[in-house]
């Protein structure tokens, strides 16, 4: 591991409501454990993801995540402390 950039994960909830618009600045991996999100990129692709997906975000992926109920992912990303 890089001293620089340690590895941080914890667990990320959305309601229904306002979305949220994030640029990466770092590599992360999140899988889906409940509910669901629609998610998009500055491309305009778009998926509804559910329990069980995996998705990978490269750094300066801008992504907007949307839900109509709520979502509920695990999330891991080498990253340094306070780099979200």
């Amino acid at each position: 591991l890089s001293p620089d950039a340690p590895i941080s994960c914890g667990i990320y909830r959305l309601e229904a409501g306002t979305p949220l618009e994030y640029t990466y600045t770092y590599h992360e991996m999140k899988i889906i454990l409940d509910g669901e999100f629609d998610i998009s990129d500055e491309t305009g692709q778009k998926v509804h993801a559910t329990k069980g997906d995996v998705f990978y975000f490269p750094k300066g992926a801008k992504i907007k995540f949307e839900t109509k109920t709520f979502g509920l992912g695990f999330y891991t990303g080498q990253r340094k402390e306070g780099g979200a």
